[in-house]
């Protein structure tokens, strides 16, 4: 059992190198969209495998359903991605709380005015060019601010002091996607960087996520 979970943990690292590596060369197939779903696919196996807490596996298991869709092109596979990605989050909130300690909220609340100082910004910078997702993505970025929130409730020792960070890399990478596909034009030097960066900091979130959670 020991060795196929090591195998699973493998396999996670190994498909998110793959799809890094294949953001190189635009467009969709098969194969694309499978290396992307594995990625996070095999972490929520690995935490399934362990017993891990059941909102964990849900999160990671639509994540990956998220990565599936996301993977697809079309208006409507990238809406259907945001869905999957907003149920992750909703349910990563309940289970940071029951990981968390409420108080904890009240004393850090500068780094809580930072979040929702941010989600204003963003939402003012994305919103012209929204168009027909205005609505999706308003509730989109409330659930994946609550997220961020339920995390800064975290205790700042041992090893679930890792989930704010993971939770504050999936804030940034999920940011940037928004504003790769909202507001940056077809032909901007940018978008030659942004879906790795985008994918690196997207895993390493989720990682850090599950290990934190799970140790």
């Amino acid at each position: 059992m020991m060795r196929f979970l090591f195998i699973l943990l493998t396999v996670s690292l190994g498909a998110a190198l793959a799809y890094g590596w294949m953001i190189r060369h635009p467009g969709t197939s098969g194969l694309r969209s499978a290396t992307k779903t594995l990625a996070v696919g095999a972490l929520a196996l690995f935490a399934y495998g362990v017993n891990g807490p059941p909102l964990l596996v849900l999160a990671l298991a639509l994540s990956a359903l998220g990565d599936l869709l996301l993977s697809r092109d079309g208006d409507r596979a990238f809406l259907g991605g945001m869905i999957a990605f907003l149920a992750a989050h909703l349910a990563y909130i309940p289970l940071f709380v029951n990981l968390g300690d409420s108080s904890l909220i009240g004393a850090r609340w500068p780094v809580l005015a930072v979040l929702v100082l941010f989600g204003l910004a963003m939402m003012r910078v994305l919103w012209s060019g929204l168009g027909s997702f205005r609505l999706p993505v308003a509730a989109y970025m409330l659930a994946l601010l609550a997220m961020g929130a339920a995390a800064i409730a975290l205790p700042p020792a041992g090893v679930n002091a890792v989930i704010p960070l993971g939770a504050a890399l999936f804030i940034l990478s999920d940011s940037i996607l928004a504003l790769e596909k909202f507001r940056l034009a077809p032909d901007a030097p940018l978008r030659r960087v942004t879906p790795f960066v985008v994918w690196a900091l997207y895993w390493q979130a989720q990682a850090l996520i599950t290990f934190g959670v799970l140790w």
